[in-house]
């Protein structure tokens, strides 16, 4: 029997995601919580073995539970079940310790055998995710082959990402605490590296580099 805990602030979709699931003979619901702090002590006293983690909650969001709970029970399959398909709540789900990742709209019978391929050892993501997962890999081995960045550090491609968000030396400088001669300096040594010209051709490096 897999026991699930349903963690989820929409009182009306948690009941409805709990019928769902004990349909099935294999499934047991262990509980309800309402946001990732209640999911988070729920998972400590009820041991589930997976939890379907909505995203955005209340007092402590669907990421940061997953991470706690991934701290203290490892064991425990996450899966995260949401309506944010961007780039940013995928690969901070990932990061977080998040086994599957999953949209609401997701079927019933795909649903219930999604939780049993993640409680099998499975790693499981929607197929809109998938993509958004192999351009990262795909990004990640272009750079990873690109000579250039041995050279760049983690701080100059942090000044590249905030000069892709816009920003000029001096807000460069007030977000990562440093002196704005300093940023004047590494953005020189970034161009230097690079081959670029100017801030646009930057830009367009990071661009084709999958940095933004």
């Amino acid at each position: 029997m897999i026991r699930v805990l349903i963690a989820d602030d929409h009182a009306l979709l948690a009941e409805s995601l709990q019928f769902i699931l004990q349909q099935d003979e294999g499934i047991e619901v262990a509980g309800i919580a309402a946001n990732g702090r209640e999911a988070v002590q729920m998972c400590e006293k009820l041991a589930p073995r997976v939890v379907l983690m909505d995203i955005k909650m209340l007092e402590c969001d669907g990421l940061q539970a997953a991470e706690l709970i991934k701290q203290s029970r490892p064991q425990t399959r996450i899966m995260i079940l949401t309506t944010f398909e961007d780039r940013d709540n995928v690969l901070g789900a990932i990061a977080k310790g998040a086994d599957g990742y999953l949209l609401k709209d997701v079927r019933p019978r795909e649903l219930v055998m999604a939780i049993k391929c993640l409680d099998s050892g499975l790693c499981v993501f929607n197929g809109s995710v998938k993509e958004i997962l192999r351009e990262e890999l795909g990004s990640f081995a272009a750079r990873s082959v690109n000579p250039v960045f041995e050279r760049l550090k983690p701080e100059d491609l942090k000044i590249i990402e905030l000069i892709g968000d816009g920003k000029n030396n001096k807000e460069i400088a007030e977000a990562m605490n440093y002196s704005e001669g300093t940023i004047k300096n590494r953005v020189s040594r970034i161009l230097e590296i690079i081959g670029a010209k100017d801030r646009t051709q930057i830009v367009l490096f990071a661009l084709k580099n999958g940095l933004l």
